[in-house]
């Protein structure tokens, strides 16, 4: 069971590589199809030649020993099945339009058709099949599959330690493309770090600078209030009240300064950071 979740993984690393590719024809950006052709070859001639076989025997041991089971494993075993044959067309169809015989749209709406169907088949699977193998199988269950040659696990042949020739040009794009994508996420969270911390700063900053000013008017309104009833204490009240609106009119204003500042501030750090992230991109 461990073999199979982690064969899932490698199966999500080339459908990944897979999905870039269709993007990249999608875009019209330059594709090398002979990688196009090799990730589908590679899906065609291992997973549904050696991962899915050993699920179905697993499969069938299940449906012995639980007959609630047996109707859902029979659309397992028929979805492996479907998913081989749409694999092999697939694959003749990204052949022709290497030789300019298909459009790229077509590949490109097939080709994601067919890697939606792989996530929800392993999603169906990984949370719904395999725990409920792990609860049905005991070790004596296990120890009678193990007999049978077909369980055995065999290389994987781009992840293991011995890379098939065929799959060489493979190996290497999933290696590269998973470093780059650690690096790339290395340096876009900090980015992400650097520029919360300026945009805490300029938080910080703003409610220092609203805190002062509004400390400032206060005090100035005070003093206002106070030399007014020194002046004419009969007067002072309503003079008080006229003086303290205004204050408080110039008080909003530079409220609404500061915000805008402020605004202005974590519009410029957000984007840096974003320009900063196409950079590396690039």
């Amino acid at each position: 069971m461990k073999a199979l979740r982690a064969e899932h993984r490698h199966i999500a690393t080339v459908m990944q590589l897979f999905s870039d590719q269709l993007q990249a024809i999608e875009a019209g950006e330059p594709v090398d199809a002979h990688v196009v052709y090799e990730v589908m070859d590679y899906m065609a001639s291992w997973p549904d030649r050696y991962h899915h076989p050993r699920e179905d025997l697993i499969y069938g041991r299940v449906a012995e020993l639980d007959r609630r089971a047996a109707e859902d494993v029979d659309t397992l075993q028929r979805d492996h099945d479907a998913t081989a044959k749409r694999g092999r067309q697939l694959l003749r169809e990204i052949e022709r339009w290497s030789e300019g015989e298909v459009k790229g749209a077509a590949i490109v709406k097939a080709g994601r058709e067919y890697v939606g169907h792989m996530y929800e088949h392993m999603n169906v699977e990984e949370k719904v099949v395999f725990p409920h193998i792990e609860s049905v199988l005991t070790l004596e269950d296990w120890r009678e599959l193990a007999e049978d040659d077909d369980l055995r696990a065999v290389s994987v042949p781009v992840f293991g330690p011995r890379v098939q020739r065929e799959f060489r040009n493979l190996a290497r794009r999933l290696r590269r493309g998973v470093r780059r994508r650690v690096e790339r996420g290395v340096v876009q969270e900090w980015l992400g770090v650097e520029a919360l911390m300026e945009s805490l700063e300029v938080l910080s900053l703003a409610a220092e600078t609203a805190s002062e000013t509004a400390g400032d008017h206060l005090r100035t309104a005070l003093d206002n209030s106070r030399e007014m009833f020194r002046e004419a204490p009969l007067s002072a009240p309503l003079r008080c009240s006229v003086n303290n609106m205004k204050l408080g009119f110039r008080l909003v204003g530079d409220m609404v300064d500061i915000s805008r500042e402020t605004f202005d501030d974590l519009q410029r750090i957000n984007r840096e950071r974003r320009e900063r992230g196409e950079l590396f991109e690039d």
